[in-house]
């Protein structure tokens, strides 16, 4: 039966697609392996190796991947087979959001609401993220609305381009 994602027959096929577009320094097929090597994918056969991960989410992100970096912020957060490292994870999630990766955007709003103690600077990340239709965010928005955080006008115009984000 054909594959609906690699539009192939089954992993063999898969496989060939990847290594092709990996060979073109394509971003997400390297992104898309690191996935796979991350969580042990079972549409490639490949058992979890962290290392691997890495080494593709690296090379992906060094091709401008913002999932890579994404995906990079959370192995160092996290620490999971990997040693945690805040400012790597932080650095990552900086280029994610850059790229426009609102979650990326949201985490940082929240190590500067929570860790940084810097409420203006966390609700600016907020606004972006929320902005883009990031839901978490939004609700943030509103908690620092009425925290006396954000002014109206910023949260009415927030609340705006939430909707028109969602809309579309």
């Amino acid at each position: 039966a054909w594959c609906a994602f690699c539009r192939g027959r089954g992993r063999k096929e898969l496989w060939k697609r990847i290594k092709k577009r990996m060979k073109l320094n394509e971003a997400e097929a390297f992104n898309y392996l690191g996935t796979q090597y991350s969580i042990g994918g079972l549409s490639l056969g490949v058992l979890r190796d962290t290392n691997k991960a890495i080494e593709l989410f690296l090379r992906a992100a060094e091709l401008g991947s913002i999932g890579a970096h994404y995906e990079l912020s959370l192995m160092y957060m996290v620490g999971d087979e990997v040693e945690q490292d805040t400012e790597k994870a932080i650095k990552h999630w900086k280029l994610a959001a850059i790229g426009g990766h609102e979650q990326a955007r949201h985490n940082l709003g929240n190590m500067e609401y929570n860790y940084n103690d810097n409420k203006d600077r966390a609700m600016k990340h907020f606004m972006i993220a929320a902005r883009a239709g990031e839901d978490d965010s939004l609700e943030k928005v509103g908690e620092g609305y009425k925290a006396g955080h954000v002014p109206k006008d910023e949260y009415a115009s927030t609340l705006r381009a939430y909707q028109e984000s969602v809309d579309e």
